[in-house]
């Protein structure tokens, strides 16, 4: 069996640029069906996300959201803690029990043994479910291991998903970032499989003080407090130069005319991580900037749709 799917994995690097579906871009009119993958145990901007997805219910069906592990900052239990938070970010929201939680996997260890856990499980379940005309968006907030783990189990859903991941990486010189670090050998096949692929490669601007954060946000409901309460868990979330980068990802569904992008050849990423534009992987999208005040707008207008009705 190992054999046999190093043989495949060998074979769909190979002729990935042949196979490669298109990702939709812009996105299509209308709600569009979402799992968001997050390390929100690891972060704060995680949280901002996830509160423009959830305040956007006329763009973002959340079909569910898989809690991601971090790297040795989390450790063992990073997954359960991404788990706990997004919990504890429905509670905020009023939407406990509401939407589907799950948890994810380790890192790829083996390239023939792609990790499994119930978040897994439940990308597969949704996905096969889907159809190349009405798919599943899954959101990738932190490492690829969800995603290249459910496209590696099961290869026939990549015309029914589209992956679209926080990467934020040096291009057009590595693949180098957080979420890189966590698991090389997920971002690696993200390039190599053919699958729907958008890589949102911006974000760093997303910065806001805490003043600003405080008058936009923190008088909106139980969760917008929530959203600044979280800024002092390290002394770096208080600098007015904090990014909340994995905002953009939503803003990019929500209002995808808040950002700009291209349709490129990818290329593949060497063991170095490095980008080899000398392989052909085949079209995909990246976004290459965000616009900030829209993104910041558009979450405000989302906490202002989860305001408790009195």
């Amino acid at each position: 069996m190992r054999l046999l799917f190093s043989v495949f994995l060998i074979g769909a690097c190979l002729c990935a640029a042949a196979q490669r579906p298109a990702a939709p871009w812009p996105p299509p009119e209308g709600v569009l069906r979402v799992i968001i993958d997050t390390d929100a145990g690891a972060e704060i901007d995680d949280e901002y996300a996830l509160s423009l997805a959830l305040g956007s219910p006329g763009r973002i069906h959340l079909e569910g959201i898989v809690g991601a592990y971090f790297g040795d900052f989390g450790g063992s239990s990073g997954a359960s803690q991404s788990v706990a938070e997004i919990e504890r970010v429905l509670a905020k929201a009023g939407l406990s029990g509401k939407v589907p939680v799950k948890t994810g996997a380790p890192p790829f260890v083996f390239l023939d043994r792609p990790p499994e856990s119930d978040g897994v499980r439940f990308i597969l379940e949704k996905a096969r479910a889907s159809s190349p005309e009405n798919p599943l968006w899954v959101v990738s907030l932190g490492p690829a291991t969800d995603v290249a783990a459910a496209l590696s189990l099961d290869p026939s859903i990549a015309d029914r998903m589209i992956v679209l991941w926080h990467g934020r990486t040096q291009w057009p010189l590595r693949c180098w970032n957080y979420n890189v670090w966590n698991d090389p050998k997920a971002a690696r096949l993200l390039f190599s499989l053919p699958c729907r692929l958008i890589l949102f490669d911006t974000g760093d601007h997303l910065t806001a003080s805490m003043e600003e954060t405080g008058e936009r946000f923190a008088k909106l409901g139980p969760l917008g407090a929530y959203l600044q309460q979280i800024r002092s868990k390290r002394p770096g979330f208080l600098l007015p130069t904090k990014s909340m980068f994995d905002l953009g990802d939503l803003t990019a569904l929500v209002d995808p005319q808040a950002v700009q992008w291209e349709r490129i050849e990818a290329p593949a990423v060497d063991y170095d991580l490095r980008y080899d534009f000398s392989k052909k992987m085949g079209k995909i999208v990246r976004i290459y900037y965000v616009d900030r005040d829209r993104a910041f707008r558009d979450l405000e207008t989302a906490l202002r749709t989860l305001l408790p009705s009195r």
